[in-house]
């Protein structure tokens, strides 16, 4: 896989590099197929990086999920990342539409003043073990900016389940895997993100389902 793609998404390059990288149309759209893993990745606890001893090919087990700290991604993501998408294929972290097949439906209220044109339903998959999140009227997502999924209680204690960018049409219809039961949490929550490599929530909520 391309280094520089690595160093992109671990916000390594500097902002000119980062300008060129994301001027390119294909090279951006591998990087929003890599970015949930990563964010995935990076949610693991230190001593989950160690591979596991047989056999060599397998994964480890799915770990709790921890709460989100901020804290820079480490060169140890690359690594990971690399020997996840070998081992499970680049699209095992987050499946774009897909079918219901029922589940518990949830309203998503846009928050004042970044969401205030959009709205969205979020489907909780409990047999599955994934949500479908669906909305519209999102502000579409320029170079250098996502869209991030949130498990949240507060702005310091939640989980990140995933990012995705959002066309010119404001609609969108992402379906990410949940690490952890939905009901130990306040609320699903999607915010605004800025590309610049910080894993915490940027304050920007633009749309909120509660879950309590």
């Amino acid at each position: 896989m391309n280094e520089r793609l690595f160093d992109y998404l671990l916000g390594e390059l500097a902002p000119d590099e980062r300008a060129a990288f994301e001027a390119s149309p294909v090279r951006m759209a591998e990087a929003e197929r890599l970015r949930p893993i990563v964010a995935r990745l990076e949610s693991l606890e230190r001593e989950e990086w160690d591979p596991p001893e047989a056999p060599a090919l397998a994964l480890p087990r799915s770990p709790e999920p921890r709460r989100r700290r901020s804290r820079p991604l480490r060169l140890a993501v690359a690594a990971g990342l690399a020997v996840l998408l070998l081992a499970i294929g680049v699209g095992a972290g987050l499946w774009l539409g897909g079918r219901d097949a029922g589940g518990r439906v949830l309203v998503l209220e846009p928050v004042e003043p970044a969401g205030a044109a959009a709205h969205g339903t979020v489907t909780i998959l409990g047999r599955d073990g994934r949500a479908r999140f669906k909305v519209q009227g999102l502000k579409p997502t320029a170079n250098g900016e996502f869209y991030e999924l949130w498990l949240m209680n507060s702005a310091d204690d939640l989980v990140s389940l995933g990012s995705f960018r959002v066309p010119a049409s404001g609609d969108a219809d992402v379906t990410v895997p949940l690490p952890a039961d939905p009901d130990g949490f306040a609320a699903l929550d999607i915010s605004a993100e800025p590309a610049d490599g910080n894993p915490a929530h940027s304050a920007r909520s633009v749309l909120r389902a509660p879950l309590s």
